[in-house]
């Protein structure tokens, strides 16, 4: 049975700066030894988390200021106010 993967991405997000993994059409064709022992649960976990952690930045980044507005709170001096946005997405959308 071939183990998959949806989003190659996650392994090499979860494993970075490791060789020896490889994917073609979504089939893992090699896995480095020295990893966890390759089973499609591991996979599907890794994958998991990663989607998770997107979800999260993706979040917390539509609800920051905008570039504009931080341009307008600069140029109108209004850096207080800027700053208690960024605060509240940050205690919205904590770092996990």
């Amino acid at each position: 049975m071939s183990i998959t993967t949806n989003n190659p991405i996650a392994l090499s997000w979860k494993y970075p700066n490791v060789g020896g993994i490889s994917t073609v059409d979504g089939v893992i064709t090699e896995w480095n030894d020295s990893l966890p022992e390759l089973t499609q649960e591991l996979v599907d976990s890794i994958e998991a988390e990663y989607e998770e952690k997107e979800a999260y930045k993706n979040k917390r980044l539509a609800e920051y200021p905008s570039i504009q507005e931080a341009v307008h709170a600069i140029l109108d001096d209004d850096l207080e106010a800027l700053q208690a946005k960024r605060t509240a997405v940050k205690e919205k959308y904590k770092k996990s």
